[in-house]
C-alpha cells in the first residue's frame, strides 16, 4: 500500500511540477494586448470583421456596442445571423440601420456537408474585403484602442496570424475554478510558448479572435477544408501554420474578453458537440488519467506518512501558487487557486457526459442540427 501511494503522489507531483514550468514557458511567451507598444503603420490597413451569431440575443447588444465603439480607421463589420430563433436578427438590423460600418447577413439554410458556424464564416468572408479579416464570435467584447495595438504589433512583426486569449468572465466560484483549470491546460497542451516559432508544429486558433491576413488565408486551403471540423478556430489555426502562417498568440486581459458560458449546465450543453469527435474509450481513460494526475496528491495528504504528506503538501502548494499567478495573469479570479486542483472534476464530467451522449445518441446536436458521429469524424480534421 505505501508504495501505491508513494508513487500515486509521485506522479501527480512530477506532473504539477511539469505543469508549473511549462504555464511559466507559456505566459512569458503571450504579451498582454495593453502593454504592446509598436508604433502606427504608415497606413492602416482595412480589417473586416466577421461575426457569426444564432440565438445570441441575450449578449449580442452589449457585444455590439464594445465593438463599435472601436476607433480604428479602416474597419467593416460583417454580422452573419446564422438561423437564430431568437431576436439576434432583429437586434443586429437595428444596429446596421444606424451604422453604415456594419452589414448583416441573414442565413435561413444551411447547406448539405457543413456545420453552422464554418458555413457562417464562409457567408461572412464573402462580403468582406477587408486586407485583415478578424473572425471574433458575436458575445465578444473589444475595447477602444486594442485593434490598432494589434494591427501595428503585426504589422510590424510581419505575422500573418494572431490569436488572442480572451478575458473570460463568470460568476460563481465553480465556473471560476473550471474555466481556470480548463484554459491552464489548454495553454499547456497545445503548447503555446512555440506557436511563434515556425520550426514548431505547435499551433493555436480561438473563436474570440482569429486576426488573419487575407493574403495567408488565400494560401491556405480555406473555409472549406474546415467545414465539418468541430473545433473549428483552433484547426483554422493549424492550417495557417502549415501553410506557412507567421502566428502569435496574445493575452487578451482588459482587451478582449467574453462571459464564456453562464453556468456550468450551458457550458456542459455546450460541450456535448465535442463527444463524437474521439473515441468513447479515450475520453473516458483521458480524463480519469487527467484527474488522477491533478489531485493524486491528496493520497500522500491523507495517506499518515509524514514523508507522503510532505510531498503531497508541497503539491498542493504548487499547485495553488500555479493556479494564483495564472489567474492574475490572466483576469480570473483568484478565490478558486486553494482548490484548483478540483477544477478537473467538473471539465472531466463534461467531457465524459459529452462522449456517453454522443454514444447514446449516435452522434452530436450542434446549433440545432443533428450530425452522425460517421460524418463527424470523416469530416474532422484535429488530429490529422
Amino acid at each position: 500500500m505505501f508504495i501505491f501511494l508513494l508513487l500515486l503522489t509521485a506522479v501527480s507531483a512530477l506532473y504539477s511540477l511539469n505543469m508549473a514550468v511549462q504555464l511559466r514557458r507559456a505566459m512569458r511567451a503571450m504579451p498582454q494586448i495593453e502593454r504592446l507598444n509598436a508604433p502606427p503603420p504608415g497606413r492602416w490597413p482595412r480589417v473586416s470583421l466577421i461575426m457569426p451569431a444564432r440565438d445570441e440575443a441575450r449578449t449580442l447588444e452589449s457585444a455590439m456596442r464594445s465593438k463599435l465603439g472601436n476607433t480604428y480607421p479602416e474597419l467593416e463589420m460583417v454580422l452573419v445571423d446564422d438561423r437564430s430563433t431568437d431576436a439576434t436578427g432583429a437586434i443586429a438590423d437595428q444596429f446596421a440601420r444606424t451604422e453604415p460600418r456594419l452589414q448583416v447577413v441573414h442565413v435561413e439554410h444551411l447547406p448539405e456537408g457543413w456545420l453552422g458556424k464554418v458555413h457562417a464564416l464562409q457567408r461572412g468572408l464573402e462580403r468582406a474585403s477587408g486586407e485583415w479579416v478578424l473572425f471574433s464570435d458575436a458575445d465578444v467584447h473589444l475595447t477602444p484602442g486594442a485593434l490598432e495595438k494589434i494591427i501595428a504589433h503585426a504589422e510590424r512583426e510581419g505575422l500573418d496570424h494572431v490569436t488572442v486569449l480572451p478575458e473570460i468572465t463568470c460568476s460563481g466560484f465553480l465556473l471560476q475554478m473550471t474555466f481556470s483549470a480548463l484554459f491552464r491546460l489548454v495553454c499547456v497542451r497545445t503548447r503555446m510558448w512555440e506557436v511563434s516559432d515556425p520550426r514548431s508544429s505547435a499551433s493555436m486558433g480561438i473563436g474570440a479572435f482569429n486576426l488573419v491576413r487575407r493574403s495567408a488565408l488565400e494560401r491556405s486551403p480555406g473555409l472549406e477544408w474546415l467545414k465539418m471540423e468541430i473545433a473549428d478556430d483552433v484547426m483554422f489555426g493549424t492550417m495557417l501554420k502549415r501553410s506557412g502562417a507567421k502566428q502569435a498568440v496574445l493575452n487578451g486581459r482588459n482587451s478582449v474578453s467574453l462571459e464564456f458560458y453562464p453556468s456550468l449546465g450551458a457550458f456542459s450543453q455546450a460541450m456535448e458537440k465535442s463527444g463524437a469527435s474521439f473515441s468513447f474509450a479515450s475520453l473516458l481513460l483521458g480524463n480519469l488519467l487527467l484527474v488522477v494526475l491533478e489531485c493524486g496528491f491528496l493520497a500522500g495528504v491523507f495517506s499518515g506518512r509524514p514523508a507522503l504528506v510532505l510531498l503531497g503538501g508541497a503539491t498542493w502548494a504548487l499547485g495553488a501558487g500555479m493556479a494564483w499567478v495564472f489567474s492574475g495573469w490572466a483576469g480570473f479570479s483568484r478565490g478558486p487557486a486553494p482548490l484548483a486542483f478540483l477544477g478537473a472534476l467538473p471539465t472531466a464530467w463534461v467531457s465524459i457526459r459529452s462522449a456517453v451522449l454522443a454514444l447514446v445518441r449516435g452522434g452530436v446536436f450542434w446549433r440545432g442540427t443533428f450530425y452522425p458521429t460517421s460524418v463527424v469524424r470523416a469530416g474532422q480534421r484535429l488530429g490529422r
